[in-house]
């Protein structure tokens, strides 16, 4: 019986040419597999602040809330902010 702390899933994606072209490169680069690459990207991706869109938004707001004046509140939004990943 397998050890449950080993088990994977298997997950088939669809790559453009040129992403497939990137990764196949930095797992060369790397010295791993493309699903080693694959697997860290993801990892790294979804346990980033991205990952929750209610604690960016609350990071975003707390930044808009040290400032002191609405003007200079609309100017740190509008420079400052970070829109990577919002859609």
């Amino acid at each position: 019986m397998p050890d449950p702390a080993n088990v994977s899933a298997i997950l088939t994606v669809r790559l453009t040419p040129e992403v497939e072209r990137r990764l196949a490169r930095e797992a060369r680069r790397s010295r791993r597999s493309r699903s080693e690459v694959a697997r860290a990207i993801l990892e790294a991706h979804l346990a980033g602040p991205a990952a929750d869109p209610n604690a960016e938004a609350r990071r975003q707001s707390l930044l808009a809330s040290a400032q002191d004046a609405d003007r200079e509140t609309l100017d740190f939004i509008e420079h400052a902010g970070d829109p990577r990943g919002w859609k």
